[in-house]
């Protein structure tokens, strides 16, 4: 009866399979409409506790959500505020803060809002229900929930399903294209994190690359590689949706896996002015790493991928890698210094240098002389080794390859390339491991092989020696 009923509840989905992929058979990844709603808690949703927090009742959400922040029209403006979220059945996530970090701002008189009574958004990652504590009561509090992962509804999941899996194979080979250029480093792009879902409200201003600001989000830790994307989505909604700035504040993020995600629109190369350090942002870039750095320090991998970034960014720009700049403040309620102060600043500083707050935590701000040490070293542009001895053993529809490791401590990974007779090398796959088996071949066909090294700074090495195989036809 389970196997009937599990038959009949995939035949309509599997019959309009085609119709529902073909949008995500595209180079980038399939990105779900992401979806923004709100909730009231109702009146006496919170209790004072004996310690004098106020502490809401746990409340249900009517959608499940990524990512919740909160709004209110009386109380403290910086109220100190804290959430913790859950999936109904499972256990609550640690009390995370959500205190607002006053200074992700705009610049006075760059017409963007300078919002005050809203907290930092919460990571949620497919919650359903949601609890605050701060201080003193709030009044006038509305939840603000944003799903961007395609989960909100058991219909979204059913959906966002049949199009990950439609999606997949062509994003994965799709992603071997992506150029690095000499000097770039590879970059998650605002077309691939869904920005044509956050659209900005006009262009941004032009401004000047003279110093970079680090920051940390203050959001969860405990992401993985895939949900960052959707991590920056929900960001920028929030930014523009809830704090009603014209676009996502930073000009550029790092997650913990060092990928790097364009920012703010218009920024790659042109110095556009976010909202990231008020009275600094027209004379400045700034980078948000993902997840709250108080008391923990940034991976390696982030630190190595803004060792990169800064590096192009500040060459683009022909600003110097290292030393210390003079900026001009432009004021702004709790910045640290009074309009049209000049302020020395390391080339490289984190966001409290310049403003009223912990940001980028104590962690992530300890390590900031190795990351300028880094930069002001120049970034390696030195390839890997090609990848040595590559032999081919054919099997029944499918070829194995093997290849002698690789030493290099930066070393990333491997980029495998394929041809037949009638064609050119191109790739087909990524391995981390000096192995790989390509199973998508012909019984009785001959295929070549070639590999290279590829390592953490985008530099990729000559081929390794070709190698052939001819996989047999599969018993009938």
């Amino acid at each position: 009866m389970k196997r009937a009923l599990l038959a009949f509840l995939l035949a309509g989905p599997l019959a309009v399979a085609g119709t529902v992929a073909a949008p995500a058979l595209s180079t980038t990844p399939y990105v779900p409409p992401p979806i923004d709603f709100e909730l009231s808690p109702p009146v006496g949703a919170s209790e004072e506790l004996a310690a004098g927090r106020v502490v809401s009742r746990p409340l249900k959400a009517p959608k499940r959500f990524d990512l919740v922040g909160l709004r209110w029209r009386s109380g403290p403006s910086e109220a100190p505020l804290e959430i913790r979220v859950r999936r109904e059945g499972e256990g609550w996530s640690e009390w995370v803060n959500a205190t607002r970090d006053t200074e992700h701002a705009p610049d006075p008189g760059h017409g963007e809002r300078d919002s005050t009574r809203v907290s930092e958004p919460v990571w949620a990652d497919g919650a359903d229900q949601v609890q605050y504590r701060t201080s003193e009561r709030l009044g006038g509090v509305k939840l603000k929930f944003i799903n961007t992962t395609g989960t909100a509804t058991a219909a979204d999941r059913a959906e966002t399903a049949v199009r990950n899996a439609a999606s997949k194979g062509i994003t994965g080979v799709a992603r071997l294209f992506t150029a690095t250029g000499a000097a770039q480093p590879a970059m998650i792009t605002r077309s691939q994190w869904g920005a044509d879902r956050c659209r900005p409200r006009a262009p941004s201003a032009a401004g000047s690359v003279k110093a970079v600001f680090v920051h940390h989000t203050v959001t969860a830790n405990s992401y993985s590689r895939s949900e960052a994307r959707s991590m920056v989505l929900g960001i920028c909604l929030f930014h523009r949706n809830t704090n009603g700035w014209d676009d996502i504040g930073y000009n550029f993020l790092v997650d913990k896996y060092g990928q790097i995600f364009e920012g703010r629109n218009g920024g790659l190369r042109r110095a556009n002015v976010g909202a990231q350090a008020q009275g600094w942002n027209s004379q400045s870039t700034g980078i948000a790493n993902l997840g709250d750095f108080s008391s923990a320090g940034q991976s390696s991998a982030a630190l190595s991928a803004m060792d990169r970034l800064i590096t192009w960014k500040l060459q683009v720009h022909r600003t110097p890698l290292g030393g210390r700049v003079t900026l001009v403040s432009a004021g702004g309620s709790l910045n640290r210094y009074p309009a049209g102060r000049r302020v020395s600043f390391n080339r490289i500083s984190g966001h409290r240098d310049g403003n009223l707050t912990e940001c980028p935590g104590n962690a992530l701000y300890s390590q900031l002389p190795r990351l300028r040490r880094a930069v002001e070293a120049g970034s390696d542009t030195t390839a890997p080794a090609p990848p040595q001895n590559l032999t081919a053993t054919s099997g029944s529809a499918r070829v194995r390859l093997d290849w002698s490791d690789n030493r290099e401590g930066d070393l990333a990974g491997y980029r495998i390339y394929r041809r037949t007779p009638d064609t050119q090398y191109a790739p087909i796959a990524t391995a981390r491991a000096s192995a790989y088996t390509d199973n998508a071949v012909r019984g009785g066909e001959t295929y070549h092989y070639r590999v290279k090294a590829h390592d953490t700074s985008g530099n990729h090495s000559a081929s390794s020696n070709f190698a052939t195989g001819r996989p047999t036809v599969p018993f009938q």
